[in-house]
C-alpha cells in the first residue's frame, strides 16, 4: 500500500507545482521503471509531463538512484517575463531570480539547514491540532492535498498504460 519514489519523494514538490502553475490538470504522460532497487515492487524513477488546463506545462523528475546521496530538490518556473529556480535541500533556496531590471533577491544567500528530515510536518501537525481545537480550517485541508495525490494516482496510471491520461 506504499508507493515509490513519485509517491514518497516527490510528493510535497508535486503539490508545490500543482500550486504554483495553477492548480487543475488538463492531461498526464509519464514514465515510471525500477532499474536499481529489485527488492522494491515500485519505481525508482519517474517521470512526467503535466498539461494544466490554464496552458501552464510541468515537468517531474524524481529518482532514488542518485549517487551517493540525494543532491537536492529543485522548482523552476520559467516564463515570458521573468525566471526562477527554487532549489537547495528543501527547495528552500533561490538560486535563480531574473525578471527584468532584477538579477537577485535578498533572500538568495539563506543558508541550507543542517537536514530537512524528520521535522519538516511538525508545524503542519500543530496547524492541524490548533484547527480542530479553534473549530476552524487548518491552513491545508484534506481537500488541498487530495490535489497532489490525484496527479500521482494519474502519473502512475499513465506509466502503466503507455499513454497520456486526460482528467
Amino acid at each position: 500500500m506504499d508507493g515509490g519514489t513519485i509517491m514518497n519523494q516527490c510528493a510535497h514538490n508535486i503539490d508545490l507545482l500543482q500550486w504554483m502553475l495553477g492548480g487543475e490538470v488538463q492531461e498526464i504522460l509519464a514514465m515510471t521503471e525500477n532499474y536499481n532497487h529489485s527488492y522494491i515492487e515500485t519505481e525508482d524513477f519517474g517521470a512526467a509531463i503535466i498539461r494544466f488546463k490554464n496552458g501552464s506545462i510541468g515537468i517531474i523528475e524524481g529518482t532514488a538512484n542518485v549517487y551517493p546521496t540525494n543532491l537536492e530538490e529543485t522548482l523552476s518556473v520559467f516564463g515570458e517575463k521573468g525566471t526562477v529556480v527554487l532549489g537547495g535541500l528543501a527547495v528552500n533556496k533561490i538560486q535563480t531570480w531574473r525578471f527584468e531590471g532584477e538579477d537577485s533577491h535578498p533572500f538568495m544567500n539563506l543558508p541550507d539547514p543542517e537536514t530537512v528530515y524528520g521535522s519538516g510536518h511538525i508545524k503542519a501537525f500543530e496547524d492541524f491540532a490548533r484547527a480542530i481545537i479553534e473549530d476552524r480550517e487548518p491552513f491545508v485541508n484534506g481537500e488541498e492535498g487530495r490535489k497532489s495525490v490525484e496527479i500521482i494516482l494519474g502519473i502512475y496510471s499513465s506509466a502503466r498504460e503507455g499513454k497520456s491520461v486526460k482528467f
